[in-house]
């Protein structure tokens, strides 16, 4: 019994494989917070695993194989629908509650055009058509920039926005091999986008405002430059952000900035720093969920404005794709309005 076959209900997904030549154990690569054995037992001549669904709407998974030369990983062949990772595809279930967001069908308008003068952060900007440079509009400064235009579908996202209100996007993407250390709060990183990236944008187009956008490592990023250059972002939109704390986060201590992380999860406890509207997305099964939760409690607690939104996802960009409307479009109304 090939591929990947969902119960009724369902409650439960039975994946199943192939005998696979020379594999001693093949095991369910699924980048999600679950208690539960995933490896897959042979079963009839094939690999098994019946699942009880956890609560997503939609999953990514691969197959990790084991064998005497070593582990690899395979997508599922009996399921063809995939989804692009930045380390390779993944196959992809969907539940029948799954809903992709209606904008997705919005073509993404202008190409995006680089901006002089933000070395060494590569910056690309995006207009809506017909948006002259000289006319104030809302910034909205993305980290994984790229990635979330690619992947994300992010301009789509931007230009169903602008047909309501215009704003314009600044995709900002690391410099080879400087995402972890950049995006980790490092406070140098932080005074560059400061004193040279968001000038240099500002000297290209008439800025009314700008609202900060980051997802993971790039979450912690923003909220780094928040609170180096307070005044400079009028609203956060933090996506499963890694606010790592020794307590919740043990399993990430062999990160090179996990100790600059945790430093700054304090950092942020003891010390409010200027309050503005913030989004907090997080999946429902995935790691930082716990982190995220603690994070937005101690905003609150500081009187910040915070909207706490729980994805039936995991820590994946369709997850942070699907929780942008109308999250977003009213995070961008509450800061600029």
């Amino acid at each position: 019994m090939p591929g990947t076959v969902t119960t009724a209900g369902p409650t439960a997904v039975r994946f199943a494989l192939d005998a696979v030549p020379l594999a001693r154990r093949v095991r369910l690569d699924l980048d999600l917070d679950l208690a539960t054995d995933l490896d897959l037992r042979r079963v009839d001549g094939c690999w098994r695993l019946d699942l009880p669904r956890p609560a997503v709407d939609r999953l990514e998974y691969r197959f990790e194989i084991e064998t005497a030369d070593g582990t690899g990983s395979l997508v599922d062949p009996g399921n063809p629908d995939r989804i692009p990772g930045p380390f390779g595809d993944r196959s992809e279930i969907r539940f029948p509650e799954y809903r992709a967001p209606a904008w997705l069908d919005t073509p993404a308008g202008p190409e995006p055009r680089t901006v002089p003068g933000t070395a060494p952060v590569p910056t690309r900007l995006w207009s809506p058509q017909g948006l002259p440079d000289t006319t104030p509009a809302p910034l909205l400064l993305v980290h994984d920039g790229t990635d979330m235009a690619i992947r994300g579908s992010l301009l789509r996202w931007a230009a169903h926005r602008s047909a309501v209100a215009p704003l314009r996007v600044a995709l900002l993407d690391p410099a080879d091999g400087a995402r972890a250390d950049w995006y980790a709060a490092n406070p140098a990183y932080a005074a560059l986008l400061a004193g040279t990236v968001v000038p240099a944008i500002a000297g290209t187009v008439a800025v009314q405002g700008i609202v900060g956008l980051g997802a993971s490592l790039g979450a912690v990023g923003m909220m780094t430059l928040h609170r180096t250059a307070p005044g400079l972002l009028a609203g956060l939109a933090l996506q499963s952000g890694s606010f790592f704390t020794p307590e919740l986060d043990p399993q990430e201590s062999g990160f090179t900035w996990f100790g600059r992380l945790c430093a700054t999860s304090t950092a942020i406890a003891d010390s409010p720093g200027r309050p503005v509207p913030t989004l907090v997305t997080v999946g429902t099964v995935e790691e930082n969920r716990a982190n995220n939760e603690r994070l937005t409690a101690v905003l609150r607690d500081q009187g910040w404005p915070v909207r706490a939104d729980l994805v039936r996802d995991g820590h994946t960009m369709i997850g942070w794709r699907d929780a942008w409307f109308p999250a977003l479009d009213e995070l961008l109304e509450g800061a600029h309005g």
